[in-house]
């Protein structure tokens, strides 16, 4: 007996157990390649649509109106959770940075081999990463964490919430420190870096554009400001999104682990809840506008009818699907993309700081080049941009006031904005207030919301921070308006 314990003993001693212990699942080596791909599948696509099934944003814009089982388009949703967020792609973001910043590992293998091998680069696009999605968080809800977050692994778990004011002048030099940081020389990881196909200019052109993106919304707070970064984001004129070839999309694939949320709604789940909303139909009508039958289909009669906003159930259950125009089929194949930043929207921003004065270019120019961009991004011709451009109320109105040819500018954003970055529509729709949105007869609130109030998920555990925030920004109420969002 002694002698068979002696036995096993020696053969189960430490380092005999072999692969016992190992979980395949669970590598031991971080790979930045896969915290970049994480991060990027938890964060970009989600402002397109806000979602799998309450697509708020869209709803706030009135792009899309429910037909069948009302439940958004009243504005009975309020909450709007950060913390998944903070958790999931700011940290991975946060964590590549510091392992191509930190001596100890920014030559191992899992950064030098991860999606570049320039840590300058890894460094730079996820910088740029971060202060576009802090800029659509903050844009949301106002106050949130910034300057204290992602600090848990320090052992605060309680951040301050910082003022959009201070987050907004943080962003924009995070995202000009990146830019400058960026090294063109060295491309990124096609496979890998797959919004961009890892080219580097074009990261540069998408750093800029959400420059352009922070600053023009500075008008109406510190236009001064407002009119040094965008000028100096516009830079000579090429350096941001101007081309519908370097657009940002987030590329859905042809597979269920990874596909367009529209598709798992309407064809996976077979719910078709949300259809083009009469707002927008309408409008493209009444502009002659080629795109209706981009945006949409034809109903039954092969006309084109838009879902009219904010009924209740008994009201709508009054259009049948017969009646209602659908959604294009281009917008819910199982691969279709989430479309995030144009070059519509970029040229329609630089027409609006021309018409600003806040850069020397032509803002007529600009925005038929704009609306040119819009009509090309799905395959209308220059000669159909131009005919619709040709249309007196579409032609740029330089014989009216500025606050005319502004709300022209807002309104082709508006109708260009269709099906892309629901949060920046909305953020554009409530800081030129145009076009005239109202709520529907049926809506649980009197005007749109000016911004989605925190989660209490989110601050149950940060109270004392929570409150501060209250106390400093105004009631955690829709109503309450952002830093920007000035009346």
């Amino acid at each position: 007996m002694f002698a068979l314990t002696a036995t096993l003993f020696t053969q189960c001693k430490m380092g005999d157990f072999g692969d016992i212990n190992y979980n395949p699942n669970l590598p031991s080596q971080y790979d930045t390649r896969f915290l970049y791909l994480h991060a990027v599948r938890n964060a970009i696509p989600v402002f397109y649509l806000t979602g799998t099934y309450d697509p708020w944003a869209m709803i706030y814009c009135q792009y899309i109106s429910e037909r069948t089982n009302i439940q958004f388009t009243n504005f009975s949703g309020q909450n709007f959770a950060i913390g998944t967020y903070y958790t999931n792609a700011l940290k991975d973001l946060n964590y590549i940075i510091k392992l191509n910043t930190d001596e100890a590992t920014k030559n191992e293998a899992g950064s030098v081999t991860g999606f570049c091998t320039s840590n300058a680069n890894q460094i730079a696009v996820c910088r740029t990463l971060k202060a576009y999605i802090f800029m659509h968080l903050t844009d949301a809800v106002g106050m949130i964490p910034y300057s204290e977050a992602l600090q848990a692994s320090e052992g605060n778990f309680t951040p301050k919430y910082d003022d959009q004011q201070s987050i907004y002048t943080d962003l924009n030099k995070e995202l000009e420190e990146a830019y400058a940081q960026f090294d063109t020389s060295t491309p990124l990881n096609a496979t890998y870096e797959i919004l961009f196909n890892g080219n580097v200019d074009r990261w540069k052109k998408f750093n800029a554009s959400v420059r352009m993106q922070l600053a023009i919304k500075l008008f109406k707070v510190d236009a001064a400001t407002g009119k040094t970064n965008f000028a100096k984001a516009f830079g000579n004129g090429f350096i941001f999104i101007r081309s519908n070839a370097d657009l940002l999309q987030y590329k859905y694939l042809s597979e269920s682990a990874n596909e367009n949320p529209f598709y798992n709604n309407m064809i996976v789940s077979a719910r078709k809840d949300f259809q083009p909303s009469g707002t927008l139909i309408d409008t493209l009508l009444a502009y002659n506008d080629p795109r209706v039958a981009i945006y949409a289909a034809p109903n039954a009669s092969g006309v084109y009818f838009g879902m009219p906003f904010g009924l209740d159930r008994t009201e709508a259950a009054k259009y049948d699907a017969n009646m209602v125009s659908p959604f294009n089929t281009k917008f819910y194949q199982q691969n279709s993309p989430a479309v995030l930043i144009t070059p519509s929207i970029t040229l329609l921003a630089a027409a609006e700081a021309a018409e600003r004065g806040w850069i020397s270019d032509n803002a007529e120019s600009l925005y038929n080049e704009a609306i040119t961009a819009a009509f090309a991004q799905y395959g209308l011709t220059n000669a159909q941009a131009t005919a619709y451009l040709n249309q007196p109320k579409v032609k740029y109105n330089t014989g009216g006031t500025p606050t005319d040819r502004l709300n022209q500018i807002a309104l082709q954003k508006w109708l260009a904005s269709y099906m892309q970055d629901s949060f920046e529509a909305w953020a554009d729709w409530r800081r030129l207030n145009y076009p005239n949105l109202k709520p529907g007869p049926y809506t649980a609130v009197t005007e749109i919301p000016r911004r989605r109030m925190y989660d209490s998920g989110d601050y149950n555990a940060n109270k004392v921070n929570y409150n501060a925030a209250i106390k400093a920004q105004g009631a955690d109420a829709l109503a309450t308006r952002v830093w920007w969002d000035k009346q």
